[in-house]
């Protein structure tokens, strides 16, 4: 069974766990169908009766600390050590494909989160894992780091190899693979809680953002602004005909819309269906010369064409249009 921990508030600055906001984004991170949540004691502290024990891991910095702190679903702690409880996660760091062949001394630990292996892509990745695997821990779960920008790639692999338990955060924050393709991409292709509803993506985007002051590019994967935008002709019409020739899920699934963008690339479908948006009507047999006024102007612009400034486009086309059938 795959299980999926959410690491995204340990990756926050203690700046961040001040402001009103983190508890509304703990809240919405638990929508994301997501099995467990973690957070640290600082956090825990902040949030008091907003936190659900059943799904939230504590990370603490000793063993000893977990008395102090009863009732949560599971605890972690780096290296803590063999005489822990079963609820504790040991989690190692892993910075170099050779240690694989050392972990055998881990193999009485209970529970175990591998961090690291960044470049571990680069390498026979299949026969890694199998060695993690032969591990006798209850539960062994991967936390792999983007330095190499394959975190996701190889959280994705884990799980479609055999793998059961992945740590993620959203957008990648911290340096780890992004929970949001994550999510997406078992979605795709393990049919993994295909029916969830992800569109709560987009409130916590807006909250990560204000919270941390940092801004999602607008082509990050499954999250991305402007990943639903498209301007070129053919791909416009292909789209409209058959969504999923280019796009792999519906804009919707993750509270999204599809837009047409006029540029200098558009073809008279993108024309036909951004006039159809605004109701503008307009000749069919000038659509043709349309384009072209349009086309010239997003070159002279050096950009793409805005909504409004391609609204004023086709209605001043219009009135020239009128004007000169008036004048003859």
């Amino acid at each position: 069974m795959i299980k999926i921990t959410d690491i995204t508030l340990c990756t926050l600055d203690n700046e961040a766990y001040q402001d009103d906001k983190v508890i509304e984004l703990y809240l919405l991170l638990c929508k994301t169908g997501i099995n467990f949540i973690e957070i640290n004691v600082p956090l825990f502290e902040r949030l008091k009766e907003k936190v659900d024990k059943s799904m939230t891991v504590l990370r603490v910095q000793d063993p000893t600390e977990v008395k102090y702190y009863p009732g949560f679903k599971k605890y972690i702690c780096r290296h803590s050590g063999l005489f822990t409880q079963s609820d504790t996660i040991s989690e190692i760091q892993i910075n170099d494909v050779r240690e694989i062949n050392m972990m055998s001394k881990f193999s009485e630990y209970s529970n175990i989160r591998i961090v690291g292996l960044d470049d571990l892509m680069q390498h026979d990745y299949l026969s890694a894992f199998n060695k993690i695997k032969k591990l006798k821990s209850e539960m062994i779960e991967l936390c792999p780091q983007n330095s190499c920008y394959c975190a996701t790639a190889l959280a994705i692999e884990w799980i479609l190899n055999g793998g059961n338990n992945i740590a993620v955060s959203f957008a990648g924050s911290g340096g780890f693979a992004a929970l949001e393709e994550v999510i997406m991409a078992l979605r795709i292709t393990k049919r993994h809680k295909p029916n969830l509803d992800l569109s709560v993506l987009v409130q916590i985007k807006s909250l990560y953002e204000q919270i941390t002051g940092k801004r999602i590019y607008k082509n990050k994967a499954v999250i991305g602004s402007g990943i639903f935008e498209v301007e070129s002709g053919i791909h416009v019409d292909g789209i409209y005909k058959n969504g999923s020739n280019y796009e792999p899920f519906e804009p919707s699934i993750v509270g999204m819309n599809r837009k047409i963008v006029i540029g200098k690339h558009s073809g008279s479908t993108a024309i036909e269906i951004k006039l159809n948006e605004y109701n503008i009507a307009f000749p069919q047999d000038k659509i043709t010369e349309l384009l072209e006024i349009v086309q010239l102007e997003s070159i002279r612009l050096k950009r793409s064409i805005s909504d409004q400034e391609f609204v004023a486009i086709a209605e001043n086309f219009n009135k020239l249009k009128h004007c000169s059938e008036y004048t003859a």
